[in-house]
């Protein structure tokens, strides 16, 4: 989607974005079932980054375990995961040139709801590793029977779609088939939750790998962002221009595998993201993959964040999934966008 006006300071946004997400992180953390002070919260983060008391503690030692047990690591996992499905949905939009892609649209996601569903169904809570582990190992999966059948490296874009919701059909009746099965109500009630998004599991421990697994996607993608402005633009010009496509595909589609298998192992299935992010950021800074890269990874994690504090206070007495949250958000925003003339996606 490219606006007839994007912004022209694009270094103005990504520090208008910068100090949006600090702002709004610090609230967040103040607010849920037990509401916190603020400049409580900004004290024992500080605290606990330099590991020393540099401000004297006047607060309740519930109110530490609250904001950096359970807040602090549920905020920066919603950030990061932001950030994975809107970069991911760049390159699903550029591999398939299709404005609606998203990164689920190679049934990756349907694989390790799969896996994750059968974890909380029949091995029980008290292995709760084995949720995003199982959900890991059949999204990689998955994976592997959608390149098997579209041809590994010779795929075109279209039968990759076509195959990714084939298979994701497929995975989509088994794990209905599980529920169907469960011999407990709870837990079919906890694997609900989940198929629907949540990041009432973020733990310290799995914050590094997510982290360093976009850094690492970042750092194979980002300097071939010319490649990415011309891909959009068609494979017969890519090839004129010079663009081994072949070899550009299988990066996108293996990195775009990776980043959403982890993901989706850590926080459920979370929807619109990764489809809507990518077309504001274009209407804001253009089609220019140099700009739309950064901003859409600001702007995709602080969505989530602030779609994850909806989730907390709307209803007091329960904890909507966020998946829920983020498609009543992002569903009549993308149509409002759809619907209005300046909108325009590559050459299309």
């Amino acid at each position: 989607m490219l606006l007839k006006k994007p912004i022209k300071s694009y270094k103005t946004l990504c520090f208008i974005l910068i100090i949006f997400t600090v702002l709004f992180s610090i609230f967040i953390v103040t607010i849920g079932a037990v509401s916190l002070d603020s400049k409580d919260v900004y004290k024992i983060i500080i605290n606990k980054i330099f590991n020393k008391e540099i401000f004297i503690k006047n607060w309740k030692q519930s109110s530490e375990l609250i904001v950096w047990n359970l807040r602090t690591p549920r905020l920066i996992t919603g950030f990061i995961s932001g950030s994975s499905l809107a970069f991911v949905g760049i390159l699903m939009q550029c591999l398939t040139k299709n404005s609606l892609a998203s990164p689920y649209i190679l049934g990756i996601s349907s694989g390790a709801s799969t896996g994750a569903v059968f974890a909380l169904l029949f091995l029980g809570s008290s292995t709760f590793f084995s949720v995003p582990l199982l959900a890991f190992i059949f999204g990689i999966l998955t994976a592997f029977i959608v390149f098997y059948f579209s041809g590994a490296g010779s795929f075109s874009s279209s039968k990759l779609v076509l195959i990714g919701v084939a298979v994701s059909s497929f995975f989509s009746g088994i794990t209905t088939l599980m529920i169907m099965m469960a011999p407990n109500d709870r837990e079919v009630r906890s694997a609900l939750f989940w198929m629907s998004g949540s990041l009432a599991g973020s733990s310290w421990k799995y914050i590094p790998f997510l982290f360093f697994s976009l850094i690492i996607s970042i750092i194979f993608i980002f300097p071939k962002y010319r490649e990415l402005n011309i891909l959009i633009t068609g494979d017969e010009n890519a090839i004129a221009l010079g663009v081994n496509v072949k070899k550009m595909r299988i990066l996108m589609v293996v990195i775009s595998t990776f980043l959403t298998g982890i993901i989706v192992s850590n926080t459920g299935i979370i929807g619109f993201v990764g489809l809507v992010i990518p077309h504001v950021v274009r209407g804001l800074v253009g089609g220019n993959h140099k700009k739309v890269i950064p901003v859409s990874i600001f702007l995709g994690g602080l969505f989530l964040i602030l779609a994850d504090a909806l989730t907390r206070i709307i209803l007091s007495s329960q904890e909507i999934p966020i998946g829920v949250i983020t498609s009543l958000l992002g569903a009549p925003f993308f149509l409002n966008m759809l619907r209005k003339k300046s909108y325009r996606f590559g050459g299309n």
